[in-house]
């Protein structure tokens, strides 16, 4: 499986208005997701304080931890060393994104079946609206209850559920809602809910712009809900008086979602551990020709590569290059990938797993030069039909 890495924006359409009262949005938030995906793959785990990523390096850091291990005060980015003196009894696992890619399309599929419009924040996180779904359902409540119910049944998975008349408050119920429950916050109490709370409560609003907000005596979202947007708008721009908006509850936009790719790798476990550089080579070539028939399928280039390798230990090494015109063809990838596979990899130790993903990614035609185009429309149309070859 290719992993993709995107980058998902959900603004406010800039033509649509406000309608406070009348819409209705689900925010489902699944409950500490990495480690919840390690122990569905592995049910010994069940139970047990389960740590995702850190322990490679004396400088790791925890990429997700199971309620069992946040009960021992585990938090996400804590350091690996004092997460395992937090909690000594924890399993330390690498992390395995096309595990969790894969189980959170499965996820999607379910929301999409549900509602008509969902909007994937994260890869652990959807806004859905309802708007309109009384004939389907009479309460957003069942809604929910049919969620977490599919969810449940269909991947082991437990989700949180946050159901309110905007975005904001609808994801601010689901914080309050883990693990494995589900709030409501009633059409009209928006505003009074979001009153008391400290400007840093809202999603959106993070240390620097609470900075700025509490240097100008704006200490609470009721307070921010009463500043005049023109002031707003002095100080914050156009988002200044979104910002109004989210603290009165009436987010209540159309959802505009842009998604970009970030990255695009692959990796592989060997059958068996592997010493043999030969080997090592091979596989990487595969890995850099399903990379590269991807970033031609998404019309992308990149313009840095990096190699990993996993040990047997569990252990991991990368490293990565930027170079200075961005390609898409495997020959060039693989020269680059190569390189870096002999820089990298440390033969006395076994390998178990090797990674390969390009980096920097545009949909800029490279500018090449008078002489080269020629040359580069030809390997444009050999991996054309390349591609077809190995679609068929």
């Amino acid at each position: 499986m290719i992993n993709c890495d995107k980058k998902l924006t959900i603004r406010p359409r800039a033509v649509a208005t406000p309608m406070p009262g009348q819409r209705t949005f689900l925010h489902v938030d699944l409950d500490a997701f990495f480690a919840s995906v390690e122990q569905i793959k592995n049910p010994k785990l069940k139970g047990k304080p389960v740590i995702v990523g850190g322990r490679n390096s004396r400088r790791g850091v925890v990429a997700a931890a199971s309620y069992e291990a946040k009960r021992c005060g585990v938090t996400t980015g804590m350091p690996w060393l004092e997460a395992q003196s937090k909690c000594p009894s924890a399993v330390f696992l690498p992390a395995d994104f096309e595990a969790y890619a894969e189980y959170s399309e499965k996820v999607q599929k379910i929301l999409g079946k549900i509602a008509p419009v969902v909007a994937q924040a994260s890869v652990d996180e959807s806004y859905l609206d309802l708007t309109g779904c009384q004939r389907l359902y009479k309460t957003p409540r069942e809604a929910g209850e049919k969620i977490y119910r599919a969810v449940k049944d269909q991947t082991g998975l437990s989700i949180s559920i946050g159901i309110a008349g905007s975005q904001s408050v609808a994801k601010m119920a689901s914080r309050l809602a883990k693990p494995r429950g589900m709030v409501e916050i009633p059409k009209g109490a928006e505003k009074n809910f979001l009153a008391s709370l400290p400007v840093e409560a809202m999603p959106g609003i993070g240390p620097q712009l609470g900075e700025k907000l509490r240097g100008m005596g704006i200490v609470t979202l009721g307070q921010l809900a009463k500043v005049p947007n023109d002031l707003l708008r002095a100080s914050f721009g156009v988002y200044g008086p979104f910002l109004r908006a989210k603290a009165r509850g009436e987010d209540t936009w159309e959802l505009e979602v842009t998604e970009t790719i970030k990255s695009i790798g692959k990796q592989e476990t060997f059958p068996e551990d592997v010493r043999d550089f030969a080997i090592l080579k091979r596989k990487l070539f595969e890995l850099v020709e399903k990379v590269g028939q991807k970033l031609r399928e998404e019309n992308l280039y990149a313009r840095r590569v990096a190699v990993k390798v996993r040990y047997a230990d569990f252990s991991e090494e990368g490293t990565s290059k930027t170079f200075r015109d961005p390609t898409h063809f495997d020959r060039v990838l693989f020269q680059y990938a190569e390189e870096l596979l002999s820089n990298t990899v440390r033969l006395e130790r076994s390998i178990r797993l090797i990674g390969f993903s390009v980096q920097e990614l545009s949909q800029q035609t490279p500018q090449l030069d008078l002489f080269r185009t020629p040359k580069a429309e030809r390997w444009e149309r050999f991996y054309s039909s390349l591609d077809k070859i190995r679609s068929l």
